[in-house]
């Protein structure tokens, strides 16, 4: 089985209410791009745009989407090819059928979790849908960075698709306020 070690860095400026900047790297120091961070005690009002979720070059595009429960999405195709899009997962099972451009409506994803996606023509194309329960959330970028409006004491809850395991999809961290603070997380077991 594979073994992966995350290590958090957080870095916080020293005011009553900063911006907090995360890296998340794994065991070799690379970043860990589309890691989503969230903080549970900071709520957020649900956003008036339709998120996208494209198909570009047999890939979700983005492969991660971070977006707030009650928000829709709209899943073009902009491949030359047709997709068949699905998920069975709990907050959100749903399918289009094979389509090119633009199939149906958006989606309403009305229940928090992760929602996996498929194709099911293109086994290998995968991509996730972070519905968060109205708080902030964020991704990492292709750096492994992201900023967040924590504090020392908040939880944060990080999810990403190389954590997932049977028994764990995210770890939750309490930030410190000492500047500086790194976190280990080995989900799995060699």
């Amino acid at each position: 089985m594979k073994r992966f070690l995350i290590t958090v860095v957080a870095l916080t400026v020293p005011v009553a209410w900063a911006d907090t900047a995360v890296l998340v790297v794994d065991k070799q120091n690379n970043p860990v791009a589309n890691a989503v961070i969230s903080v549970p005690n900071h709520p957020q009002a649900l956003p008036k745009t339709i998120a996208l979720m494209d198909q570009e070059y047999g890939e979700f595009t983005p492969r991660v989407l971070v977006i707030q429960k009650g928000q829709s999405v709209s899943f073009p195709n902009s491949d030359e090819i047709r997709h068949h899009v699905y998920s069975f997962s709990k907050p959100k099972a749903f399918e289009i059928k094979l389509y090119k451009g633009t199939a149906t409506a958006p989606l309403l994803f009305d229940k928090p979790g992760l929602v996996v996606l498929g194709c099911n023509i293109h086994d290998d194309m995968i991509g996730y849908i972070y519905v968060a329960d109205n708080h902030f959330a964020v991704k990492t970028d292709a750096a492994g960075r992201a900023t967040l409006p924590a504090e020392a004491g908040d939880e944060v809850t990080i999810w990403s698709e190389d954590l997932v395991s049977i028994t764990e999809s995210q770890k939750t961290v309490l930030m410190e306020g000492d500047g500086r603070q790194t976190i280990v997380f080995q989900p799995y077991s060699s």
